[in-house]
Formats: structure tokens, sequence, C-alpha cells
């Protein structure tokens, strides 16, 4: 067999951008393992092979993102050292940047990945593809929404928003920056704003046929039901994710599970709380994840112990997400403890946590790239 022409595989890989923009998961996939053959008999070309290593840790991403298939691993990234040099193309030198950025953000090393963004923006000015520039804005929006620096997230969503509504083929990610877009809002308070387009996110995850997708706006929703205390329409949203067959085999599922588990024990609910708690256990055996192990663990403490067993568990758990940088988390979760101790008139330890939630939310507000 002959050797295969750089630009050949070049234009796979172009093909394979496409699809991945667009989400269109079964193209990426052929076109992935069509690009990963002919790089076996591929003519040497560092650049192609840097290209096929981007957009290889892309799709995974987006896997990750859409489909809850594992979590992106750590050895996809490209050394900076291998992108130095002039003939590297613009394209994939934002790439880099943006990706790491992505990557970072995942691993919740905030300021490392605002850093990169910072980098990834000045490379973007040298592209002229406002779909480039949607997806650039939608992440960035994405990392600050999780921060709660709601007035820098919302002036970039909007930009995405802006461009997305004119391109029928990105959907998808118009719903996606609707969900920050909404997501901005409850951090605001604005309830009603938030629900408009959490509702227009799942009514176009409805139109473009992804049960899945659908399924990740009905778990979406139900955390700002939870946090505008309509707790039974929570309740009733994460019963509609659930009932996606995809989504229970997904690493989202979960989330879902410590969703109910919450809403259940604020109602009063003790025996269905304990019913999907002991799911939520079983899950974790199966796919475990700490993060939310620990969060399950603090509403389980917090709902079935005395205050004097509970509080120092409540603070060791709260700690621990901490160290791990769920900075929302600390927050989301420091304002529901303090509510149940205010509750049962344990002012001095209700104190405690709302004083913990405002000083996360400050470091968040706060964080910078360096």
């Amino acid at each position: 067999m002959g050797t295969i022409a750089h630009e050949v595989v070049a234009n796979t890989l172009n093909e394979l951008h496409v699809a991945i923009k667009k989400c269109e998961i079964d193209m990426a996939e052929r076109l992935l393992k069509k690009a990963r053959e002919s790089l076996k008999t591929m003519e040497e070309d560092d650049k192609v092979v840097i290209y096929y290593q981007l957009l290889e840790a892309s799709y995974k991403m987006m896997l990750f993102k859409n489909k809850g298939e594992g979590a992106p691993p750590n050895d996809w990234k490209v050394k900076k050292i291998e992108l130095e040099g002039g003939d590297i193309n613009n394209l994939i030198d934002y790439y880099f940047y943006l990706y790491e950025a992505e990557y970072m953000s995942y691993m919740k090393n905030y300021e490392r990945a605002i850093s990169l963004l910072k980098i990834a923006e000045k490379k973007l000015s040298n592209i002229d593809s406002d779909i480039e520039a949607a997806e650039f804005y939608m992440k960035t929006a994405s990392l600050y929404v999780t921060l709660h620096q709601s007035a820098v997230s919302l002036g970039y969503i909007n930009e995405a928003i802006n461009i997305y509504s004119q391109h029928e083929d990105y959907k998808r990610y118009l719903a996606t920056s609707y969900v920050i877009k909404a997501t901005n809002y409850m951090h605001l308070g604005k309830f009603k704003d938030s629900e408009e387009y959490f509702l227009a996110a799942i009514k176009i995850a409805k139109e473009i046929g992804d049960g899945f997708y659908e399924a990740m706006q009905h778990h979406n929703i139900s955390i700002l039901y939870s946090n505008y205390d309509k707790s039974q329409e929570c309740i009733s949203a994460i019963k509609k994710a659930v009932r996606n067959q995809e989504w229970r085999e997904s690493v989202y599922y979960i989330n879902s599970i410590y969703m109910i588990v919450r809403e259940r024990f604020k109602i009063g609910d003790k025996d269905n709380a304990m019913y999907y708690l002991k799911k939520g256990q079983e899950e974790l055996k199966f796919r475990a994840n700490k993060i939310y192990e620990t969060k399950i663990n603090i509403i389980y403490d917090l709902y079935c112990k005395r205050v004097e067993e509970s509080v120092d568990k409540c603070r060791e758990n709260v700690q621990y997400l901490e160290e791990k940088g769920d900075l929302d988390g600390v927050s989301d979760l420091s304002l529901i403890i303090s509510k149940h101790y205010e509750k049962g008139e344990h002012y001095k330890e209700a104190l405690e946590f709302a004083n913990k939630a405002i000083e996360v939310q400050e470091k968040m507000r706060k964080l910078e790239g360096i």
C-alpha cells in the first residue's frame, strides 16, 4: 500500500471538525476512524498529526458532554513544544489553547483555564469564522457561569446566541447556550427568566429528536426548580430525565440521583429519599464518583443525624469539595445546610455555613487567569 498525501488526510480532518462542531456523533465517529487508519500510511507531516490529536480530544469531550460517555482522558494533551515555530497554522494553534482550557475547566483548575482562554481569544482574531467565534463564546461563558461571574458569562453567551440563532445546523449549541444563560439568571435570582430559557432548550432538544439530550435538559431545569423551592416540579423533571435509558447508563445518572435524594429529604419524604440514596450507592459501586458520593453523604448526614453528629461530618465533606475545586458545589450545599440548621433553630451552625457560602462565592468571583 502506497503512502497517502497529507492533504487527503487533512481534508478528512476538516470534515471531522465540522461534524464535531455540529455534534453529528455517528458521522464524527466514522471520520475519526477513517483519519486514524489514514495516518498509518500518511506521508510525514507533523501539523496534520497534531490536528488529528486535537480533534480526537474534541471528539472525546463531545461524547462526554453530550452523551455522558466516560470522562475526558488525561493523556490527550499536545505538548506546547510541538506547537512552537512559525509553520503551525492559526487554527491548530488556537485549538491547542481552547481545548487545553476546556480540559483545565473540567479538572476545576479555573485560574489556568481562564489564562488559556485569554490566549485563545487573541488567537481567535486570526480566524475568520463566526462559528469558531460562537464556540469560543459559549465555552468561555460556560466557565464563567460555573464561577458565578454572571456579568462576564452573560456578555459572552449573548454573543454566542446571536451567532447560533442564525445557523439552522447548530440548534444543539443554541440550546446549550440557552442553558448557560438560564443558569446565569438562576444565579441572579431571576427564576422566571431562567425557566423561560431552560424550557426553550427543552423545546429544541425535542425538535432535534435526541432523547439523551432532552433528558439532560430536564435534569438541568430540575436544578432551577430546586433553587426556586418548587420541589414537586424538580422531582417531576428528574423523573423525565431518568426515563431515558441512555441517561441511566451515562456518567450523569448519579447527578440525577443526587438531586432526587436531596429534594425528597427537603420535603420530608424520607422513605423515598432513602430508596434513591441506596440506588445511588449501588451506582457508585458500579461507576465511582467521589464528588457525588461526598454530596450524597452530606445530604444523608444533614437529614438523618442529630446536629451534634452531622455538623462535623458536613464541615469535613464541604472542605473536601472545596479542596477538589468544586466551588459551585460548596456554595450550593453550604446554603442548603445553613437553611436546614436555621429551620431547626441551630443558628450558630446556620451562620457558619452561610458564611462559608459567601466566602466561596467571593472566591469564585475574584478568580482570574494566571
